[in-house]
């Protein structure tokens, strides 16, 4: 059959894209996928993972997801619906015309205002179909009864909770002859329980008022003192950034929280041991699932549409009630002490979501298909159909899911190719020639890079390629990587020099390495502060002079350039520990604003060595994690007697390559 899936967009990386490509990734091996998107250009956002073997048809291109190209509302979508301000006449007119002439088998709106648009639009022979993202109680009372009116105009609806389908509204349409079928968002499923233990916790989400991220925050400081090894990821976009950027600080938490400015991927959840959700109100199990979907535990808040819906106290999951800190935070600390119970629970987990996997929400929708007789309801007379009815085939690109396995190497899947022989590793940049070749299994999908054979790369970044048998290469694009294996550093312990790989996707959506090789290397761990001094500790790799004495350096980038030591370091059995004291940046201070990088250096006269935060999983920290800024007056007389005193604010940062330096800021 040819499908049609109405979105408002693919260009952006939104909730609303991203069940626009699941729900294509679980449809199109069985039928042709069109994903028809009323703004935005036909190239989906990278991290949609759009099935490649879908079409995309973009009825406004030049048109942005937020712009308007009409001045006039919409009279379709309902006045009063929470999408009514996204759409125009001008909206209007492109569905109109394109539903008229699409030929399409079946359609699926995936959202209140495009079912609305849906139920008034002429679609010879199709089976049209909504699917509902939130509980229709969410929708404002002036909105219900014309909802209910138009959606009684429709052949099937969709509500992706079962709470949500038993609603007075959803039993008038059944009234009215519309199949009403709950269906899960589909979810991909990790393969197996088995994963490694990371230490961290996910609160995914947006961040708004009603996600309570402020609880999850409260509940994991309280976790701290009896599990200081754990990381909480903050992992959402939205309006309350700096709110949850400050409470980080607030917490003392600056080195154990990561606060990332985007949507949750599943390898997110995948790289976690413990999922944290703290809403006050779900629209859908979604948020649960995602994290079920990839054998992680959950601790939830028993909301209504939400958790419950899915989870038993105990099975997959701990339930807490609505704003519960001390709950909320007993539940992560049984978690956290407990490795039998998070993988007992993380199996369960899997089996949970099961029923919402890609292949079975595909097979619900091809029984719902099935169901519903084309034109039973339609009222539009006949109309052209669209010819061919299978995917198109050569059209997928080259593709590698990779994960990192507790030995340090790399399992590298490979999608979309035939015939491959090799993944190829080159190094990227002019004058740059490393090349490390890995054989793919007979196969032909798999291979197993090892970290170790990756240490002959120079630092820099690599891009990745599939060999086939006539030395054709064909550049990679980056799948599902998941890389919570990647903190253990003692495979690589008896290199004669640092190295650390890690995979990323490009703008463009490939493939690509970021690697450090250096000879010797400084591992910042922790950064503490007291009213005077910032406290680093870490680790050393490589050929360092430990008989003398180490010395902790800064180094001013604007001129004139200056080199000062800031401190004695202690070091024992391959640690370190530094007190960096901010008179020193004080007293070298020249401009209102300068910056400065942190440097380790032995007795040996070697040349001395960036402080850098890089074996872990994360390839740009800058993005991720923020420091507190120490702010002091200068101490009397530090410039004379005759000089006014200044406030001075000194704040660690990571550079673009992991390495640490500090602003140092004059405040008026």
């Amino acid at each position: 059959m040819n499908i049609d899936i109405l979105v408002h967009t693919l260009a952006t990386d939104s909730i609303g894209a991203r069940a626009a490509a699941r729900l294509a990734r679980s449809l199109v091996t069985r039928h042709r996928v069109t994903v028809v998107t009323a703004r935005g250009a036909a190239a989906p956002h990278p991290a949609l993972r759009f099935p490649a073997e879908a079409d995309v048809l973009a009825l406004a291109p030049s048109v942005a997801a937020g712009d308007r190209d009409d001045d006039e509302t919409s009279r379709l979508v309902i006045a009063g619906d929470p999408e009514f301000r996204r759409y125009n006449r001008a909206d209007d007119g492109r569905l109109r015309e394109h539903l008229s002439a699409s030929g399409a088998d079946v359609v699926v709106a995936l959202s209140s205002a495009l079912g609305a648009v849906l139920a008034q639009c002429r679609v010879p022979h199709a089976r049209r179909i909504a699917r509902q993202p939130a509980p229709v109680e969410r929708l404002p009372e002036s909105v219900r009864a014309r909802w209910v009116e138009l959606y009684g105009e429709l052949d099937a609806v969709v509500p992706l909770t079962r709470g949500d389908a038993a609603a007075p509204e959803y039993q008038a349409l059944r009234a009215a002859g519309v199949e009403v079928r709950h269906i899960a968002e589909p979810m991909p499923l990790a393969e197996s329980p088995d994963k490694p233990t990371t230490g961290v916790v996910i609160s995914a989400g947006r961040l708004v008022s009603h996600r309570r991220v402020e609880v999850a925050l409260h509940a994991f400081a309280r976790t701290r003192a009896a599990h200081p090894g754990w990381q909480l990821r903050v992992v959402g976009t939205g309006p309350l950034r700096r709110e949850t950027r400050e409470l980080v600080t607030a917490l003392g938490l600056h080195d154990h929280v990561l606060l990332s400015d985007r949507e949750a991927g599943e390898e997110d959840f995948y790289d976690a041991d413990i999922a944290l959700v703290t809403a006050e109100r779900q629209d859908s199990a979604r948020p649960v699932l995602e994290a079920l979907a990839q054998a992680t535990p959950v601790v939830a808040t028993e909301t209504p549409f939400g958790a419950p819906e899915v989870l038993s106290e105990g099975h997959g999951g701990l339930l807490v009630p609505v704003g519960d800190v001390h709950a909320t935070a007993r539940a992560l600390e049984r978690y956290m002490a407990d490795e039998r119970l998070r993988s007992t629970h993380g199996a369960q987990a899997l089996r949970i979501a099961q029923s919402a996997g890609t292949e079975q929400v595909g097979d619900a929708y091809e029984e719902l298909f099935k169901a519903v007789k084309a034109g039973v309801r339609g009222r539009w007379g006949r109309g052209r159909r669209r010819t061919g009815g299978a995917p198109v085939e050569g059209r997928t690109l080259p593709t590698a899911d990779c994960r990192v396995l507790s030995d340090g190497a790399w399992e590298v899947t490979l999608r979309g190719v035939s015939g491959a022989r090799t993944v190829r590793v080159k190094e990227e940049g002019k004058g740059r020639k490393g090349v490390v070749d890995f054989a793919v299994e007979s196969g032909g999908t798999r291979a197993r890079i090892d970290a170790r054979a990756l240490a002959v790369l120079g630092e820099g970044r690599a891009d990745a390629y599939v060999v086939d048998g006539k030395d054709k290469e064909r550049r990679l694009r980056y799948g599902r990587c998941t890389l919570g294996g990647a903190r253990d550093v003692g495979h690589l312990s008896d290199l004669d020099h640092f190295h650390w790989a890690l995979p990323y996707a490009t703008e463009g959506g490939y493939f690509r390495l970021r690697v450090w090789s250096r000879p010797r290397h400084a591992e910042l761990v922790t950064v503490d502060y007291s009213d005077t001094s910032l406290w680093l500790t870490g680790w050393l790799h490589g050929e360092w002079r430990l008989g003398g004495e180490l010395t902790l350096l800064l180094r001013r980038r604007q001129e004139p350039a200056r080199t000062l030591a800031a401190g004695r370091v202690r070091f024992e059995g391959g640690w370190f520990g530094a007190e960096l004291d901010m008179d020193e940046a004080m007293r070298a201070r020249l401009l209102m604003r300068e910056n400065w990088d942190v440097l380790l250096t032995d007795s040996g006269g070697s040349e001395p060595v960036r402080v850098a935060r890089i074996a872990d999983d994360q390839v740009v920290r800058r993005n991720v994690q923020r420091f507190p800024e120490l702010v002091r007056e200068e101490p009397a007389g530090l410039f004379g007697p005759d000089v006014d005193r200044a406030v001075v604010g000194l704040r660690p940062y990571f550079t673009a390559d992991n390495e640490l330096s500090l602003v140092v800021t004059e405040h008026h």
